[in-house]
């Protein structure tokens, strides 16, 4: 038989509150529907799942806004509460005006709004924040699904994103732990014998983007896939997201936008 890829969603994970052992619930489903982790699987998690069961989600009723938030609030048209919220967790305010509100995190993530989301979440007034080291979660998450199962599995946090001169969202790696999330191909050669120079594949992008094939973004209730049979990847202990991200120095769009 033919090498197979498959993208297995955990459907019918249970709403998930603060303190919830993600792990064991994860097994728990993956056994009742058939579809026990394996040695080399991939779990694919959504941000949401990371940030509810580690308390990161914010009550905006709650949260006193600084003179900073205040005037960002003026320029973004967003409350004053929601932008220090997403202030919090801000390294650098990258732009903030009434088309769009951009931050780079604290653990090095550009996007909208600091991540910070309110879909899915219980509460009008209710918002949740990025994992505060979403390798950090993965790699708790790797670690608990080797104590009770023994078997080695990468994890891959994901999150939804905009991206330059591209129209939609995509879901992207926030968070990784146990495989290398990039193959390089740099230095081999092509069908034809030519020297590859800039392949560099993104592949925990790729797994965060097909794993959202199933996994869904509004009702679908399955914040969770597995993905097996991915030949390509490589599984190693030490690894990390901030490997995706380029150096200010680096981006080639910049001076585009």
């Amino acid at each position: 038989m033919p090498d197979r890829l498959e993208i297995l969603p955990v459907h019918g994970l249970p709403l998930l509150k603060t303190g919830d052992d993600l792990a064991a619930i994860i097994l728990a489903k993956a056994k009742r529907l058939g579809i026990e982790i394996r040695n080399r699987d991939i779990v694919v998690v959504g941000q949401k799942a990371v940030s509810k069961i580690e308390g990161r989600i914010v009550d905006i009723d709650n949260i006193e806004p600084s003179a900073r938030a205040a005037g960002i609030a003026d320029k973004t048209k967003k409350s004053a509460e929601f932008v220090e919220i997403v202030l919090r967790d801000a390294a650098k305010v990258l732009r903030a005006d009434g088309d769009a509100f951009v931050v780079t995190t604290k653990h090095g993530q550009t996007c909208l709004n600091g991540g910070v989301d309110k879909s899915n979440v219980k509460g009008d007034r209710m918002y949740a924040l990025l994992p505060r080291d979403p390798d950090a979660s993965a790699r708790d998450l790797m670690r608990r699904i080797k104590k009770l199962t023994g078997k080695h599995v990468g994890v891959v946090v994901t999150d939804t994103r905009s991206r330059p001169f591209r129209r939609g969202q995509v879901e992207e790696c926030i968070g990784v732990a146990g495989m290398n999330p990039m193959v390089d191909y740099r230095g081999q050669t092509d069908l034809f014998g030519y020297k590859l120079r800039f392949k560099n594949v993104d592949l925990a992008d790729e797994l965060a983007s097909a794993a959202e094939l199933v996994m869904g973004q509004g009702r679908e209730a399955t914040p969770v896939a597995i993905v097996r049979g991915l030949k390509r990847v490589k599984f190693q202990q030490r690894t990390s997201s901030r490997k995706l991200s380029v150096m200010s120095r680096e981006d080639l769009f910049k001076g585009t936008l």
